[in-house]
C-alpha cells in the first residue's frame, strides 16, 4: 500500500483526524466534569439531580477511557489494516499533533491584533496630525 509522494500527505491527514478526535473527547470530558460540578452545586439534594451528576462524572471517566484506548489501539489497528508506516501513529505523535492544532487555533487573536496594529500604522487615520495646532487657541499674555 504504497501511495508514494502522497505517502506524508496521507500521514499528516491521518494524524490531524486522530488528533481532533482526541481534541472532541479531551473538551467533552471538560464538559462533562463542569456539568457535574454545577449539577452539585444546584441539586439541592434531591436524588435526580445527584444521579444526573455521576452520570455526568461517569461519562467523562468513560471519554478517558476512550481516549486511552483509542491512543495504544491505532497503531495496532493500523498494522493490522497493513498502512504503511504504521509506527508514526503513537501516542506521542498524535498529541503532538493535537497541540499543534490548539496552537495554532489560539494563535487567530494574535493575527487579528497584529491585523489591528498593522491598520494602526500603517492604515488610514481617522484624524488629522495637526490637530492641536489647528483646535488649540494661543491663551499666551
Amino acid at each position: 500500500m504504497n501511495v508514494g509522494a502522497n505517502s506524508n500527505s496521507v500521514q499528516d491527514l491521518i494524524l490531524i483526524i486522530l488528533a481532533v478526535v482526541i481534541i472532541i473527547i479531551a473538551v467533552w470530558c471538560i464538559y462533562a466534569f463542569i456539568r457535574a460540578i454545577f449539577l452539585f452545586i444546584f441539586s439541592q439534594w434531591k436524588e435526580d439531580k445527584i444521579k444526573k451528576a455521576w452520570n455526568s462524572i461517569r461519562y467523562m471517566i468513560m471519554g478517558i477511557f476512550l481516549s486511552v484506548f483509542l491512543l495504544f489501539m491505532f497503531p495496532l489497528i493500523f498494522k493490522r489494516v497493513g498502512l504503511d508506516n504504521h509506527e508514526e501513529y503513537t501516542a506521542k505523535n498524535i498529541f503532538n499533533q493535537a497541540w499543534t492544532i490548539i496552537n495554532k487555533t489560539f494563535q487567530l487573536k494574535d493575527i487579528v491584533r497584529e491585523s489591528q496594529k498593522k491598520n494602526q500604522y500603517d492604515g488610514n487615520l481617522y484624524y488629522e496630525d495637526n490637530f492641536s495646532e489647528r483646535y488649540v487657541e494661543d491663551y499666551s499674555l
